[in-house]
């Protein structure tokens, strides 16, 4: 039951838009009618300002962080118990707060593009491999100035991490999900790069 539990709640902590109510609250905004539309913290930084999309971020890797150190704390492990496979549980209920943030119940399955989520997700888990994918994110964005090639780049870099650092393949394997899914949704993006008019970083000093 824990586990079941943790993943309701997890999916819908996850679908919080905390860009959207943030933007609304504090500006009367709609970031969605704003800047790329997307409801991720980097656009919350470019409509709403820097501590704006600071808190964003900050709520957004929570949604992922909370409810997977939860299932660490709780001791969920029903699936554990069915796979032998340890930690398992938590890795579950991470997927769904990453799910919930990307489809998000309360704005018709459609949200974020996952990266924030995904960082506290993997940060309870292995914090070693998300220390070089925020390093490899940080070297692109220095180089390039876009953060979605950095995202992208970072997302690829994470289940390589996971694979030296761990040597766990439920793990590695749940990186490479994590990782197609941050591809999948930076599509447009990517599309962008390659016709270069994707956007460069800016912030909103409002």
């Amino acid at each position: 039951m824990k586990t079941v539990l943790l993943v309701i709640i997890a999916y819908l902590l996850g679908s919080i838009p905390n860009a959207l109510w943030i933007g609304k609250v504090f500006k009367g905004i709609d970031v969605r009618e704003h800047g790329s539309k997307n409801t991720g913290s980097t656009n919350a930084a470019r409509v709403l300002g820097a501590k704006l999309g600071i808190l964003t971020l900050l709520l957004d890797i929570g949604k992922g962080a909370l409810p997977t150190a939860a299932a660490l704390f709780l001791h969920a492990d029903m699936l554990e118990k069915l796979t032998g496979i340890s930690n398992i549980d938590a890795i579950f209920i991470g997927i769904f707060a990453i799910i919930g943030h990307s489809f998000s119940v309360f704005m018709k399955f459609k949200g974020g593009k996952a990266v924030a989520t995904t960082v506290g997700v993997f940060t309870v888990i292995v914090p070693k491999a998300i220390l070089v994918a925020a390093i490899v994110f940080f070297v692109v964005f220095a180089v390039s100035r876009y953060v979605s090639l950095s995202s992208i780049t970072a997302a690829v870099s994470l289940p390589i991490a996971i694979y030296i650092f761990y040597k766990n393949i439920p793990l590695t394997v749940f990186g490479i999900v994590i990782a197609v899914l941050i591809i999948v949704k930076h599509k447009s993006n990517i599309e962008r790069i390659k016709n270069g008019t994707e956007s460069k970083f800016t912030i909103n000093k409002k």
